[in-house]
């Protein structure tokens, strides 16, 4: 897969298949679309693609808004990147952008710079200037400048329409296992190990303290199992989210206890994976209760083992 961006578009001339959306989480309904677009490629003899932005199109648009992303931009590189496009197109989303009309989008962007030829959207697609353009839109300037127009129908599951808006606040409930049938793939966190008050280690449980970037989403203050890739290798965790009332922290963090790993992992770079929520947090009386329940955390975390042979990623 060839990532293409403003810098080198111009190279890429072959007439393409091209599924438009945001794609925060890319999950099961993003993963549908994106696979029609695929075959419809295949199907036709022509490169397929997708097209979206490097920052959420929020962050012009109601820059007063707080983001909650599911996926950063790097991370939706690599999650693409395990299915069988051609090409991965991601523009920045600019003020100027932002001021294109419906039908300069389609003709300047999609037509004469992207050479499309067959657009995969779904039911509630939005472009344009003030989100004007929508798939009638689509439809309509189809006719104008010969090219067709897919729209790949709502994936509903147990009678509710797939949405990020919804998986968005699935994780910030702690219904992680509900958020990960959606996204057909753990959620997950990435970030650097920064050093923190080693309060863990005082108890004799190491903890890798991660920092990540303030606009993605966090999942309810709690405890969970969790898996940890450090260096391509799995490893099950116990990852507490919160402010560790036990020692009145006042900043949120988010601190892992690795299975079986104990190297110093400083500065690394780690994806953490939820697998489910075990417990709130807890306000204990003293630190032999905590260490205790901590113990408890631990034993039930052991049984998730088995997945670690999971694939990392479940692509339909």
């Amino acid at each position: 897969m060839q990532i293409i961006d403003e810098s080198n578009v111009s190279k890429y001339k072959d007439a393409k298949v091209i599924a438009l959306g945001n794609f925060d989480g890319i999950h099961i309904g993003h993963q549908q679309l994106i696979n029609k677009a695929i075959l419809l490629a295949k199907e036709n003899n022509l490169s397929s693609a997708v097209f979206s932005f490097k920052q959420h199109t929020s962050k012009i648009l109601m820059p007063e808004r707080k983001l909650e992303l599911i996926t950063n931009y790097q991370k939706k590189v690599e999650i693409l990147n395990q299915f069988e496009l051609d090409y991965s197109i991601f523009f920045d989303f600019t003020e100027d952008f932002s001021k294109l009309t419906a039908e300069e989008f389609i003709k300047k962007i999609l037509v004469d710079l992207l050479k499309v030829r067959i657009v995969v959207v779904g039911q509630n697609y939005r472009f344009g200037y003030k989100a004007l353009g929508d798939v009638e839109i689509l439809k309509k300037y189809s006719k104008t400048y010969f090219f067709e127009v897919c729209v790949a129908p709502s994936v509903v599951k147990d009678g509710i329409i797939v949405s990020s808006s919804y998986i968005r606040e699935l994780i910030k409930s702690g219904k992680i296992e509900e958020a990960n049938s959606l996204l057909g793939r753990f959620f997950s966190l990435q970030g650097r190990v920064i050093h923190g008050q080693q309060l863990g280690r005082k108890l004799g449980f190491p903890t890798a303290n991660l920092q990540i970037p303030e606009d993605l989403v966090l999942p309810k203050a709690g405890v969970y199992v969790t898996r940890v890739k450090i260096h391509d290798k799995l490893y099950i965790a116990v990852t507490n989210i919160g402010l560790k009332p036990t020692f009145n922290e006042k900043n949120i963090s988010i601190e892992s206890y690795i299975l079986d790993f104990n190297e110093n992992l400083y500065d690394t770079y780690l994806e953490v994976e939820f697998i489910t929520r075990i417990r709130d947090e807890i306000k204990f009386k003293n630190t032999e209760d905590l260490k205790g329940q901590v113990f408890k955390d631990i034993d039930y975390a052991k049984n998730f083992k088995n997945i670690l042979q999971q694939k990392h990623y479940v692509i339909k």
